[in-house]
C-alpha cells in the first residue's frame, strides 16, 4: 500500500485561522477569542508544525508543504477565505450570529 504524501494531515495554519474565524463569526468563546487577532495568536501558541514535520521526517516524507499556509479557499457557494485578509471573509458573509 503506498503511503500519502506530506500535505494530506499537514497542520496547516491558515486552516486553524479559518476554524477560529468561524468561531468569531457565530460569537462563540467571545471571551476566550474576541478578535482576528487574539486567533492568530493563539494559532502560534498551539499549532505544532515543527512535530509534524518531526514525525514526517523521521517516516521518510519528503514531499511535505514549505508554507503554513493554504493560500485563498473558495467554497462551494463562490465565497473565499483569504488567510491574509480573515476579517474581509467576515465582512463579506450575510449570514452570521445577530
Amino acid at each position: 500500500m503506498e503511503r500519502p504524501q506530506g500535505s494530506v494531515s499537514y497542520p496547516y495554519k491558515s486552516h486553524d485561522l479559518w476554524f477560529l474565524t468561524e468561531t468569531l463569526r457565530w460569537r462563540f468563546h467571545r471571551d476566550a477569542i474576541p478578535d482576528i487577532a487574539t486567533a492568530q495568536r493563539l494559532i502560534d501558541q498551539v499549532n505544532r508544525e515543527d512535530l509534524w514535520r518531526e514525525a514526517a521526517k523521521s517516516l521518510g516524507v519528503t514531499d511535505v508543504p514549505q508554507g503554513t499556509s493554504r493560500g485563498v479557499e473558495t467554497f462551494f457557494d463562490g465565497v473565499t477565505f483569504d488567510p491574509e485578509n480573515p476579517q474581509a471573509y467576515l465582512d463579506s458573509l450575510a449570514i452570521r450570529a445577530a
